[in-house]
C-alpha cells in the first residue's frame, strides 16, 4: 500500500475512534443536580463562597467527559427565605426532574425542606450546620450533609474548657434557629460533662447594640464566654463584651472563622478561640497531613478563577458537598442505575450516598452509613486563636 493509502487508513481509523468516543459520551446517563443557595437576603454573606465554588465546580464537571455520566446543574436563589426554599425544591423535584438536590444555606431552610424531600424520596445534601438537619438519620432518610455539625464542634470546645479548669461559663448566641440549635447542643453537652452555665443571652443578626447583653453576662463573672453566631454579629458582640470590661477567655463556634470576623472585630477579637476545620489553618498543617494535597488543589483552582485570598470556610464546605454528590453519582452509575427511571434513580442515589467511604475532602474524610448522614467525625475539629489578625492553630 502506498503512502497515501496508509495515511488515508490512519485518518479513517482516527475518525472512527473519535466517532465512537463521541457516541459513547452521548450514551452516558445524565443526572440533574438542583442547587439552591441564599444568593440574596440575610444569609447571602455566608452563601457567597459556596455560590462561587459551585460555579467553579459545575463548569468543571459539566465538561468532564471522563465521568461515567453527564451532569446538568440547575441553580436557584431562595432569597434566604425558608418558604421560598420549600417552593424551589418542589420545583426542582416536580418540574425540573432533579435526581439530587443541594439545599440549603441555612438551618431553618434545611429543616423546612426535609419533609419535602422525604415525601418525594429525593436525596438532599444540606449546607447547614445544625445536627438536627440530619439526626437521627432514621427520621431524615433522604437528607445528608458535609459541613461539620454544631454538636461535634461544641463537644470538642467544651472538652477544651474543662481541660483548662473552667467551671462556670456564659452563652451568647443568635435568637434564630441557628442560635437555638447551638444553645440546645451547648446546654445538653455542658450538663453531660459537668460544666455550669451562668448566663444565656441572645441577639438578632441585624443588631448593632450588644451592650445590654454584654453587661448581663459580665456581671455573672463567668470563667469563659461561648458565642454561637456568625459575622458580623459575632464580632460586634465580642467587641461589646470587651468594652464593658470582660477580660476572660472568649470562644466561638464553627460559624465564625472567616476573614470578615477579623475585619469587623479588629483588635477586639484578638485572643478569641474559634472552632474550625483543617482548611482554616491550611498553611500551618504538616507537609504530610493527609488532606493537604486536596486542600492545595482546591485553593489553587479557586484562586485561579477568583483571585488570591478570597476562598473561605463556606467555599470549602461547598467543595466537599459537591465531591460527595459526584461520588454518590459514580457509585449509583457503577451499580447500573437507570437515570431515566427517575423515582428509582433518586432512591439509588440516596443509597449510594450511604455507601460513600473514605472520601478525602477539604475539611475531612467522609464515610457515610445508614446511621450516619454526616460522614465527618471529630478528627476534623480544631481550635484556632486570633493572633495578630490571623487564625493560628491552637496548641494543646
Amino acid at each position: 500500500m502506498n503512502k497515501f493509502g496508509l495515511s488515508f487508513c490512519a485518518a479513517s481509523l482516527a475518525a472512527l475512534c473519535l466517532a465512537q468516543s463521541a457516541q459513547a459520551a452521548e450514551q452516558r446517563p445524565e443526572f440533574v443536580v438542583g442547587v439552591v443557595n441564599s444568593v440574596t437576603g440575610g444569609a447571602s454573606a455566608i452563601a457567597a463562597g459556596a455560590v462561587s465554588t459551585f460555579d467553579l465546580l459545575e463548569d468543571r464537571y459539566a465538561k468532564d467527559d471522563t465521568l461515567p455520566f453527564k451532569v446538568r446543574f440547575i441553580n436557584y436563589d431562595d432569597g434566604s427565605d425558608p418558604a421560598k426554599s420549600v417552593n424551589t425544591v418542589r420545583k426542582l423535584i416536580q418540574e425540573d426532574g432533579a435526581h439530587l438536590v443541594i439545599c440549603c444555606t441555612t438551618t431553618p431552610a434545611s429543616l423546612a425542606v426535609n419533609p419535602v424531600v422525604d415525601e418525594a424520596r429525593t436525596p438532599n445534601l444540606s449546607l447547614a450546620s445544625a445536627a438536627s438537619v440530619i439526626d437521627p438519620a432514621a427520621e431524615h432518610p433522604f437528607t445528608f450533609k458535609a459541613p461539620l455539625t454544631d454538636r461535634l464542634m461544641i463537644a470538642y470546645t467544651i472538652d477544651y474548657m474543662l481541660d483548662k479548669g473552667y467551671k462556670n461559663v456564659a452563652f451568647m448566641g443568635l435568637d434564630d434557629s441557628y442560635g437555638e440549635g447551638g444553645w440546645v447542643e451547648f446546654k445538653n453537652i455542658a450538663a453531660d460533662k459537668g460544666l455550669n452555665i451562668v448566663a444565656d443571652e441572645r441577639f438578632a443578626r441585624g443588631d448593632t447594640n450588644f451592650t445590654p447583653q454584654a453587661l448581663k453576662v459580665s456581671r455573672e463573672k463567668p470563667d469563659a464566654v461561648y458565642f454561637h453566631a456568625i459575622p458580623p454579629s459575632s464580632a460586634l458582640a465580642t467587641a461589646a463584651l470587651r468594652r464593658v470590661g470582660y477580660q476572660g477567655p472568649i470562644f466561638h463556634g464553627a460559624g465564625t472563622p472567616t476573614p470578615s470576623f477579623i475585619a469587623v472585630g479588629k483588635k477586639a477579637v484578638e485572643g478569641a478561640i474559634v472552632g474550625a476545620t483543617p482548611f482554616t489553618v491550611r498553611e500551618q498543617l504538616p507537609a504530610d497531613y493527609p488532606l493537604r494535597p486536596v486542600i492545595e488543589a482546591f485553593v489553587t483552582s479557586y484562586d485561579a478563577k477568583y483571585g488570591p485570598g478570597k476562598v473561605d470556610m463556606f467555599s470549602a464546605q461547598a467543595n466537599d458537598t459537591m465531591l460527595v454528590a459526584i461520588e454518590a453519582l459514580k457509585l449509583a452509575t457503577q451499580a447500573g442505575v437507570d437515570a431515566n427511571d427517575l423515582p428509582a434513580a433518586r432512591v439509588a442515589v440516596r443509597d449510594a450516598l450511604e455507601n460513600v467511604k473514605d472520601l478525602k475532602g477539604v475539611n475531612g474524610i467522609y464515610t457515610f452509613s445508614p446511621d450516619n448522614h454526616l460522614g465527618i467525625d471529630e478528627r476534623s475539629t480544631l481550635l484556632v486563636e486570633v493572633e495578630d489578625g490571623q487564625f493560628k492553630l491552637l496548641a494543646d
